[in-house]
């Protein structure tokens, strides 16, 4: 039952108008409070609410933008700080959490989830091609 509530919830954002999206850049810093922050976690929520079947808000480890690339390193929770259960998700027991690492890239006005994993157990996004170098560290 609360699937098909879940689904809802995320078409419904994925079919938000982009007025009212929070206006974003491709090179914008993404400080605590700024638009473009709420730019790339928003573009995040949906899939991430979807795959953890909760709505979520995130407690952000790092957040990066460079040429049109943001990386986000970031830790799920229930709106309001309740804790999330992912032991549905598959190889629960090989995660290393449910720490969201995930890649986003910057198009047609508005940033796009580009890949991401919940928690990875290594530095998976070193072999993307795309971003810069010196987005990744690695």
């Amino acid at each position: 039952m609360r699937a098909p509530l879940i689904a809802a919830l995320v078409l419904a954002l994925a079919a938000a108008p982009a007025a009212a999206q929070p206006s974003a850049s491709a090179t914008a810093a993404a400080k605590p409070g700024t638009a473009q922050r709420r730019a790339i976690l928003a573009a995040l929520r949906p899939t991430i609410a979807l795959e953890l079947r909760s709505p979520v808000e995130f407690v952000v480890r790092d957040l990066r933008v460079e040429q049109g690339w943001a990386l986000v390193i970031a830790d799920p929770q229930r709106p309001g700080g309740g804790a999330i259960d992912g032991r549905h998700l598959p190889y629960f027991d090989d995660r290393d959490g449910l720490t969201v690492y995930a890649l986003l890239r910057f198009g047609g006005g508005r940033w796009r989830l580009h890949d991401h994993v919940i928690g990875p157990t290594d530095v998976w996004y070193c072999g993307v091609e795309g971003p810069p170098a010196s987005l990744l560290r690695c």
